[in-house]
């Protein structure tokens, strides 16, 4: 009888302290993740590092991990936040942001979100604002959670496909 009564108390204590997840309204969701990122996307280019800043989990979770044929090194990551904060500073002081003024074009979405955290896939295309000359095609990641009502971007990953033959259209 002991057993029956510690175990019901155990399955109410149990069950009361679990709660219903909350709904998401997965459309307006969608729309603040793209908002966010395209946040980041423009200060990035207009080289405002305090809104740039704010799109971004400061935290050592953080983690971004990029290919671009075009860097030296090929291959660019940092595991925490305050190396990129630091990295990206110097670059807007010293006006040496890449493709600026570019626009970006992003298909094949794919979202997963939950209440405090979503996954957002896509593949970006990149062109000179003026005269819509094409840069460059990348397949994107981003992970991002949700602090004080306010998605943050946690994980940035980009590959950008190799450049093409000088003269010869980009080929999917």
């Amino acid at each position: 009888m002991k057993k029956a009564i510690v175990l019901l108390g155990l399955c109410a204590l149990f069950s009361g302290c679990q709660t219903e997840p909350q709904a998401i309204d997965f459309e307006k969701e969608k729309a603040a993740i793209r908002a966010v990122i395209a946040k980041e996307t423009e200060s990035y280019y207009r080289q405002d590092f305090e809104i740039w800043k704010s799109t971004y989990l400061d935290s050592p979770a953080f983690r971004k991990y990029g290919y671009w044929e075009g860097f030296p090194e090929k291959v660019t990551f940092h595991n925490g936040f305050e190396s990129l904060k630091a990295e990206k500073k110097k670059q807007f002081d010293a006006n040496e942001t890449l493709w600026q003024g570019s626009t970006e074009e992003r298909e094949n979405e794919n979202f997963r979100i939950s209440n405090d955290m979503a996954w957002y896939t896509f593949e970006q295309f990149s062109y000179e604002k003026d005269t819509r000359k094409f840069l460059g095609k990348s397949l994107e990641t981003r992970i991002l959670e949700k602090h004080n009502g306010e998605w943050k971007i946690a994980y940035l990953g980009y590959h950008y496909f190799p450049d093409t033959t000088p003269g010869q259209d980009f080929v999917q």
